[in-house]
């Protein structure tokens, strides 16, 4: 496995891109034994090499003696979740027109985005602020970058697809203005 070690360790690290051309070759070549490998302490390499990423996933288990998870799920909060599939229907958007098979973002489409989702509030400087942690967050969580060259474009990571099914975009979004709406008659 000595010369997958690079693929290993980044995997390990997180999720591994086709544009790391070097991690990625060894990823490719040595795919069989890197599956394996990872294998023995119940963990799957997930390789979309159509969408140029990988990464490892814990193989779960129906029995009650299950394994430690060695890879923590994490729980995100509503805003965060909102972002996510605001970010998910934007890159399905983004795919349908064909156009470009990177899906570019600017911080303000984002902001609007999310504000329909939110209460109506009389401070709307705090409430763009929060959008704006909200938006670090998922920088964070891998799911959208900043565009090196501005502060104020993001490209929405494709990575986003293998985390949320595009079948449930829509009728999430929609239970989620439900809620917002639902919400703000009860504060009214």
């Amino acid at each position: 496995m000595e010369k997958a070690s690079l693929a290993l360790i980044n995997l390990l690290k997180g999720v591994v891109y086709e544009n790391d051309r070097e991690t990625w070759e060894q990823l490719i070549k040595h795919e069989y034994d890197i599956q394996n490998y990872f294998k023995q302490i119940d963990l799957l390499v997930y390789i979309d090499k159509s969408e140029g990423y990988a990464y490892l996933k814990q193989i779960e288990h129906e029995a009650e003696n299950e394994m430690p998870r060695i890879i923590e799920r994490r729980q995100l909060n509503f805003h965060t979740t909102l972002l996510c599939l605001l970010l998910r229907k934007y890159l399905l958007e983004n795919d349908s027109e064909g156009t470009s098979k990177r899906a570019i973002i600017k911080k303000g489409e984002i902001i609007e985005l999310v504000k329909v989702y939110l209460p109506i509030t009389n401070d709307e400087v705090k409430q763009v602020l929060k959008i704006e942690t909200y938006i670090n967050k998922i920088i964070l969580e891998g799911f959208l970058r900043k565009v090196d060259d501005t502060e104020d474009t993001y490209e929405v990571k494709r990575i986003i697809k293998a985390f949320i099914n595009a079948d449930v975009v829509e009728d999430t979004l929609e239970k989620l203005k439900l809620y917002v709406s639902t919400k703000q008659k009860i504060t009214d």
